[in-house]
């Protein structure tokens, strides 16, 4: 599952990366070939700041000794914003950097189990990483991707009747991501930015019960602005047509929760499972540029899931299983334009096939294709001509799925959190005079 979800990051970051490369290799019109590309100037030191989304998924088992193999999948999710400061060089097209940033990350929530025996909690306050970053510049967009080291605080909760009993401290780990950065006009520039983030185990013990949370994993997805010191004057942004039909692939990761409740309201408590693995699509949409600085749009998508997670409860013989699919959406899009860049919000329908299984001294199953809603937003950016690269999030709540009875009943919801980059072309509009 691990390599399965290293290579949907490395794909992620593989597009970001290359993308650019593939667009300057498409052949250029030859009324547009008279005119050289202006130089944009990416060095110097910048300050900024980010707000966004993050999600949190740890795994844990009971590491008592003599209890058989059992395990609790937790999932968190809440807000993430700070501050941001970095340095870069740029070499021709090629920009090389260091980044720092430090801020809050808020992804606690508490977990009543099943049969209601304890409660478990997991809970971040605040994130800071170091990075390095190598991107590609194309006009006023840069392309790049990111590495480096993580620091974390985080806090594990274990509650048995009547005691509780925890570990907090600041956690080292390592990160990794990629993003798009699009300059707005004197040293102003807007990013948007996905990193995942795995920080150290911990062992929490209570009343002879013994916690072990061998995983704690985050993904975020950072939106944000930066100021650049110094440097060149740069040229006036290029005005693009952003009207027409488009038509493109997106890669990326997904991270997926399903929490079991008994909807009769026999057993308290909840029984959660929950998967991260890769996601790989196509899409298509067409963009009306309504005024100079604003776009709308409709999109949709269909996307394969590579979700398929099965958790043995901890406190019992039950083992709940969930297999994601597909997922397609149909949405609106609104987005202001910079010139060569877009930024936009986005939302609409969704739909998910899933699969649920329950074994219990039995077996319950239910496979069907569930409906719900999507929202989210990016950056998207032109790359060359009518090519378009696009960095964005898309949080899907898929709603419940059908009850499952042996003995007891168990009903459960469908959340996905996707974070994904897309190269895309379009069939009309494209390049313009430059704004000044």
């Amino acid at each position: 599952m691990r390599k399965i979800f290293q290579s949907g990051i490395a794909a992620t970051a593989l597009i970001a990366a290359t993308a650019p490369g593939f667009a300057a290799d498409v052949p250029v019109k030859a009324a547009l070939a008279k005119s050289p590309a202006p130089v944009f100037d990416w060095t110097g030191f910048y300050l900024g700041a980010y707000a966004g989304v993050g999600a949190s998924w740890l795994n844990a088992y009971e590491a008592t000794p003599g209890t058989p193999p059992s395990e609790i999948q937790h999932t968190g999710f809440g807000f993430t914003g700070g501050l941001t400061a970095g340095v870069n060089f740029q070499f021709g097209n090629w920009v090389a950097g260091v980044e720092g940033d430090i801020g809050l990350l808020d992804t606690g929530r508490r977990m009543v189990e099943w049969f209601g025996s304890f409660q478990y909690d997991s809970r971040t306050s605040r994130i800071a990483t170091l990075r390095g970053r190598l991107g590609y510049s194309v006009g006023s967009t840069l392309n790049y991707i990111t590495g480096g080291s993580a620091w974390m605080h985080v806090e594990d909760i274990l509650t048995t009747p009547a005691i509780t009993s925890g570990k907090s401290s600041n956690r080292t780990g390592f990160v990794v991501g990629s993003g798009i950065e699009t300059m707005l006009g004197g040293n102003w520039s807007a990013k948007a930015e996905y990193l995942f983030v795995d920080v150290a185990d911990a062992f929490v013990s209570s009343l002879g019960t013994t916690i072990h949370a061998d995983k704690h994993r985050y993904h975020l997805m950072k939106f944000g602005a930066n100021y650049r010191f110094g440097g060149k004057p740069q040229p006036a942004l290029p005005a693009h047509d952003w009207s027409g039909i488009y038509a493109g692939v997106a890669v990326g990761t997904v991270a997926a929760h399903a929490r079991g409740t008994d909807p009769s309201g026999t057993v308290a408590g909840e029984y959660p499972v929950s998967d991260a693995g890769f996601s790989a699509g196509l899409l298509a949409g067409f963009n009306w540029q309504v005024a100079p600085n604003f776009v709308a749009g409709v999109e949709g998508d269909f996307s394969f899931l590579d979700i398929d997670h099965a958790s043995t409860n901890i406190a019992s013989v039950d083992v709940l299983r969930i297999e994601a699919g597909s997922l397609a959406t149909f949405r609106g899009r609104l987005g202001y334009n910079t010139g060569p860049a877009l930024l936009y919000l986005t939302g609409g329908a969704a739909w998910v096939k899933v699969r649920d299984d329950w074994t219990r001294l039995g077996f319950a199953s239910s496979s069907k294709i569930l409906s719900g809603y999507t929202v989210g937003g990016g950056i998207e950016a032109v790359l060359a001509n009518n090519w378009t690269t696009r960095i964005e999030y898309l949080y899907v709540d898929a709603g419940k799925g059908d009850t499952l009875t042996i003995a007891n009943t168990i009903q459960l919801d469908h959340k996905f959190h996707l974070f994904r980059t897309a190269l895309t072309y379009r069939f009309a509009g494209g390049a313009a005079a430059a704004r000044n």
